[in-house]
């Protein structure tokens, strides 16, 4: 390169530099309403949620706020009731998620499989996904009511004595695992399916030439490399699991007694019945630590399963 090439280039350079800066200037410009916007949304609610839980703001009582620290947080803990919210929540999504990834997961395979006709079963197994939660927590109560139910009619007739379902403490939980996984088993159906989509053919043929059997090169092909995406899915559901309110509300109203009292019902009943908003602050914070504790295990976890792979 001569010093006159040398010199053009640095020349250029020079003259990009202004231009680079007024992009960079036009970008930040355009960005600027919506993180101002994404601010006051997410940013100030979170912000005055989290002083609210270090707080004594109770809106039903006219006395002034003062700042307990971790009074909230200590009280919960001396709780009782909070102890077994986090126990129903944690059984709720320990049960349900899994049994989500293995229906979700053979759903996708017959699906993927299927000679023809694929795209029609993947919609139809949409439909649940598709309804409001409140919708769905509607039809469940009517389909599971104990006396003019369709279900329990239909056991009644063939000899069976059914039992209440969301009336019943021993029952009522694992109603709402089913309607949940009925609910959002398809969204799992979907990811897989298209991670299923991803994998090439030839991965398939290769598999075949060298001998592999079915379940061979679903073991040992197809799960690894749908890892990311069932990675994915399991995080999106166990964060979705921590959330499910309007079901609880439609079919039990977190009853019999407290029996599907989640840490979500929990906190709408101390925030919105008894106007407690501080320890409704100070529950919302703990439900957010522990999906972030779960989320970074969960992730963790997965990284180390695909390191574990990469060096075999």
């Amino acid at each position: 390169m001569t010093i006159m090439d040398a010199s053009g280039i640095a020349h250029r350079g020079r003259r990009a530099d202004p231009q680079r800066r007024a992009e960079r200037q036009s970008t930040a410009l355009l960005l600027t309403p919506a993180l101002l916007f994404l601010g006051l949304m997410s940013v100030w609610p979170f912000a005055y949620l989290l002083y609210a839980s270090f707080t004594s703001y109770q809106l039903a009582v006219p006395i002034p706020i003062e700042w307990v620290g971790l009074g909230n947080f200590i009280k919960l803990m001396q709780t009782a009731r909070f102890w077994s919210s986090l126990s129903i929540t944690l059984v709720f999504a320990l049960i349900s998620v899994p049994l989500q990834l293995g229906l979700g997961l053979a759903l996708a395979v017959l699906i993927n499989g299927a000679s023809r006709g694929r795209e029609i079963y993947a919609s139809l197994f949409l439909i649940p996904m598709m309804l409001a939660p409140v919708v769905v927590g509607f039809s469940w109560n009517l389909f599971l009511n104990p006396i003019y139910g369709p279900l329990n009619s239909a056991l009644r007739g063939m000899g069976f004595q059914p039992p209440a379902w969301a009336q019943s403490p021993d029952w009522a939980l694992p109603t709402l695992v089913l309607v949940d996984i009925w609910q959002w088993t398809p969204l799992v159906m979907v990811i897989l399916l298209a991670g299923l989509r991803s994998i090439p053919r030839r991965v398939f043929e290769a598999a075949r030439t060298d001998g592999s059997t079915t379940g061979q090169t679903f073991r040992h092909i197809v799960l690894p490399m749908l890892a990311p995406y069932l990675t994915v899915a399991f995080v999106l559901r166990f964060i979705d699991s921590f959330k499910v309110f309007d079901t609880i509300y439609i079919l039990t109203r977190g009853g019999p007694g407290t029996s599907t009292q989640n840490l979500a019902y929990y906190t709408y009943d101390m925030g919105f019945s008894r106007f407690e908003f501080g320890t409704a602050g100070a529950l919302s914070i703990i439900q957010l630590i522990l999906l972030v504790v779960g989320t970074t295990v969960i992730l963790g976890l997965a990284k180390r399963r695909q390191g574990q792979e990469g060096t075999r």
